[in-house]
């Protein structure tokens, strides 16, 4: 699946495109491109597959919770995506 190293940069891509913009640790953004690289329907799927409570992705979303190191790391577990390509979803550097 060589594909899988592609996407990131596409769903990054695609979102500068489309006039999103990309601030460091955006965590809602992450989820967003999170859920439609894992073919997922809503944030209660997402959380179930990161082993998390449904209200962990809303705070998220929201931006009440940091995206931390565990939840980067449980986001690589599901997504099979390295923590710099998450990272670089996010707008961050490495």
């Amino acid at each position: 699946m060589s594909d899988m190293k592609q996407l990131p940069l596409i769903l990054t891509t695609d979102a500068m495109a489309a006039g999103t913009s990309v601030h460091t640790h955006d965590a809602a953004a992450l989820v967003e491109r999170l859920l439609a690289y894992m073919g997922l329907r809503n944030d209660a799927c997402l959380a179930r597959e990161l082993g998390v409570p449904p209200f962990a992705i809303s705070k998220l979303r929201r931006g009440n919770a940091a995206l931390d190191t565990d939840m980067l790391i449980r986001m690589h577990e599901a997504s099979g995506l390295s923590i710099g390509e998450l990272r670089a979803l996010t707008g961050s550097r490495p």
